[in-house]
Order: structure tokens, then sequence, then C-alpha cells
């Protein structure tokens, strides 16, 4: 928007240097407006946290077949990949259960 807005400004006046003048104004106004809202962003995100909410996705809860599934896992009948197939989880999310699981079983 602003080259588009510059572009219009420049059109209209014919002094350069009071076109330059100008959307030096608009560029400091817009800075002042794009700094005041990350401010405003980082201070509502900081205030949610500071209540407990909480912020992002939700963690994905473990299917009901993961017990044994994770069970043949640990055997070794069957491996990791195949495992998160089953559960129709990323490969990764089945990983960092089995962390948390034997992380518990401790």
């Amino acid at each position: 928007m602003l080259k588009e807005t510059e572009f219009r400004i420049r059109t209209l006046l014919q002094d350069e240097h009071l076109a330059d003048q100008i959307l030096n104004l608009i560029r400091q106004d817009e800075a002042s407006r794009h700094a005041d809202l990350v401010r405003r962003q980082s201070e509502g995100l900081k205030n949610a946290r500071d209540r407990g909410v909480r912020l992002g996705r939700p963690p994905a809860k473990r299917p009901r077949k993961f017990a044994s599934v994770y069970a043949m896992y640990t055997a070794g009948e069957i491996s990791a990949r195949s495992a998160a197939q089953m559960l129709h989880v990323s490969p990764g999310t089945f990983k960092r259960w089995v962390l948390e699981e034997s992380a518990q079983a401790k």
C-alpha cells in the first residue's frame, strides 16, 4: 500500500522535496503504528500467560490402543513408524509418548 500511496503523492505534488517530506511523515507514522501494535500484542500475550491461559495448539491425546501398541513396540514386534501409523500420529509424536512413558516407568 505504501508504494501506491507514494506514487499518488509524487504524481499529485510537483515539488519533489515536499513529496519526500510527506512520505517521510507517512513512513514514520506507519512505523509508530507497527511498534504500537507489536507492544500491545506482547502485553496481551504476557497478560494471558499471567492468567494461566494455555497458548498454542493443544497436545494430542493418546488413543486407547496406545498401551497395546506400546507393548508391541517395546517387544520389538513393530517399528516406531509402524506404531505411529497404527495410532494415526506422526513418528515424532509416538516417540515423544514413548519417552514420556519410559520416564513415568522409572
